[in-house]
């Protein structure tokens, strides 16, 4: 390991001390909500098409605003607080700490994407995590890059370089105790994007943002749209396309609240409707040596997975090297496995691809189709 590398994570973990708190005793409901309208001042985010006198900072300001809004007014019991009102520049670390000062329940960091492919479209929901795709590490890259802009930014974040892969290895050693609580709102985020219009979900990602690695609450960033591409720039720049957005967010929040809310009851099992689904009929489900299943997720920490529509029964996780690796189903078929792997996309984890085990083993996917198809 590169030497800033070190002196970043020896800095990080010193430096931003972390309240201490278990999943169980943090929800006893939502209490208080930082909305981060992401970039700010003089780091204007992209352009888009340069067809608008607007940025994706006045983007993202004007959608944070109209979901606080919603929130305000449907919720009045809720704390909203925001890392900027205006067009100002807030340093990274300062807006993670707006949230961790404020024993702040949830993070909502608002951006746009942008692309060189002008047709490139839909929306993107991330949480902390390694990345799986070079292009979710250049999403990072890219927001991660404001801190330059800062004064003395190697020494505020521990010789932490935004533009150098490797830098990315080291800050992926700290993974949110509250990733499961995350990929449950942005699950949710996806899907209502999905129901309010017709615009592409491109699913729940991970990636190393590092606005999102600094809180101590469930956090996650929204990607609402691409403004390099026309029609949706035209669309996130009008009233009726950031009040869509502002809405679907609203809902998603509404329906995680509910879940926060009913954790703390004892009817919750009767109430939530789980995947049904059943295979190996017949045959212990633990007691499968060869067979297929679907890999959604990898995390440097074993955590729990609290998106209520997923059967918890099947999922399973193996440790390889230095991450906790989530699978979902047994099939003894490639037809049967693709039904789960759409399932998990439906769900949200647009990544998650199909792994061959045999004697529980992972190993390659064409030996244990071979290997199936003799049995």
């Amino acid at each position: 390991m590169k030497r800033t590398h070190f002196i970043f994570l020896v800095f990080f973990f010193i430096n931003f001390p972390f309240l201490i708190l278990s999943q169980e005793s943090a929800f006893f409901g939502l209490n208080t909500i930082v909305i981060d309208p992401g970039h700010g001042g003089k780091d204007p985010g992209s352009p888009g098409t340069g067809r608008y006198k607007v940025f994706e900072k006045d983007i993202a300001l004007d959608i944070s605003i109209i979901l606080g809004d919603y929130i305000n007014d449907f919720f009045p019991d809720i704390n909203v607080l925001y890392t900027r009102t205006k067009d100002e520049f807030i340093k990274l670390s300062n807006r993670s700490q707006i949230a961790n000062i404020n024993n702040a329940d949830l993070f909502i960091s608002i951006h746009c994407d942008a692309f060189t492919n002008e047709s490139a479209s839909g929306s993107s929901t991330y949480v902390m995590g390694p990345h799986k795709t070079d292009s979710n590490l250049k999403i990072a890259m890219r927001e991660n890059s404001s801190i330059l802009m800062e004064e003395n930014f190697e020494l505020e974040y521990g010789g932490f370089n935004p533009n150098e892969p490797e830098s990315y290895i080291a800050l992926n050693m700290y993974q949110s105790k509250y990733i499961g609580y995350a990929l449950n709102f942005a699950s949710k985020v996806q899907n209502q994007f999905g129901k309010s219009s017709n615009r592409k979900n491109r699913g729940v990602k991970q990636a190393g943002f590092l606005v999102l690695s600094r809180t101590t609450m469930p956090s996650i960033l929204i990607e609402v749209g691409f403004i390099t591409n026309e029609r949706e720039e035209d669309y996130l720049n009008s009233d009726t396309g950031k009040d869509e957005v502002a809405k679907s967010i609203f809902n998603a929040f509404k329906d995680y609240k509910k879940e926060i809310d009913d954790l703390s009851s004892e009817r919750i099992n009767n109430l939530v409707k789980k995947d049904t689904t059943q295979l190996h009929s017949g045959q212990k489900y633990d007691e499968i040596e060869n067979f297929l299943s679907v890999q959604f997720f990898a995390s440097k920490d074993s955590i729990q997975f609290n998106n209520n529509e997923l059967n918890k029964d099947l999922i399973f996780c193996i440790k390889e090297n230095t991450l906790f690796k989530y699978f979902y189903g047994k099939a003894n078929s490639y037809s049967e496995i693709k039904v789960i792997q759409n399932k998990m996309k439906n769900y949200g984890f647009f990544d998650s691809f199909i792994v061959g085990f045999f004697n529980k083993n992972k190993t390659d996917l064409s030996k244990v189709l071979s290997i199936l198809e003799e049995e």
